[in-house]
């Protein structure tokens, strides 16, 4: 990886929870473990990121759509956007061994970089604090998606605008109306009529 995505990665990990100082040469292993980065561009499916992937992958630049295949539905809905200097997996495939429930779609042009599981697991044997690191990673998706489910039980359309402005402003300021009343789960409808509430 080019310099700027090695930082990029290092401040990920030092960011979470459970980093310690005396973790930096397991995190110096992890960033020396990621492929070159590919790029692709606003639109794409990641197919990298099909089944049966079990890889790590780390969004460098650019947002991801995560959307749930709808099996009841003809139309897929937003499961998760995903900013940039993430970490995700496919975690269908990664812990259950079956075929996912999601996909990725790139919201805007995006470069990920992937760390394969196989060297996970060489690494995990040399440097147990991997796991923990891990751990901590992976909570912090969890917590943001927990976070999103209270705000979808929120009754009113309104409630729900205010409280991703207010708790995910980098991710309002980059959405369109159509993402944004995706990720509220209301219908555009409702989102511009709420908009014209907030307007008067």
């Amino acid at each position: 990886m080019a310099k700027a995505l090695d930082k990029l990665v290092f401040d990920f990990f030092r960011g979470l929870p459970a980093y310690t100082s005396d973790m930096e040469e397991t995190v110096q292993s992890i960033v020396q473990s990621f492929d070159t980065p590919i790029t692709k561009p606003k639109g794409s499916i990641i197919t990298e990121l099909s089944p049966p992937n079990k890889d790590f992958w780390f969004l460098c630049e650019g947002y991801l759509k995560e959307i749930y295949k709808n099996p009841f539905h003809n139309q897929d809905s937003l499961f998760n956007f995903i900013p940039p200097s993430s970490i995700f997996v496919n975690e269908d495939s990664l812990f259950y061994n079956k075929r996912p429930q999601h996909y990725y779609k790139a919201y805007t042009d995006v470069r990920i970089a992937s760390f394969s599981n196989e060297r996970f697991q060489e690494l995990k044997k040399k440097f147990p604090a991997i796991i923990k690191l891990y751990l901590s990673g992976t909570a912090e998706i969890q917590k943001n998606r927990r976070s999103r489910l209270l705000m979808l039980r929120m009754p009113n359309t309104i409630d729900r605008i205010e409280w991703v402005q207010s708790q995910r402003g980098d991710l309002y300021n980059k959405m369109d109306r159509v993402t944004l009343a995706q990720y509220i789960g209301v219908s555009r409808a409702s989102l511009y009529r709420a908009f014209d509430k907030l307007e008067e």
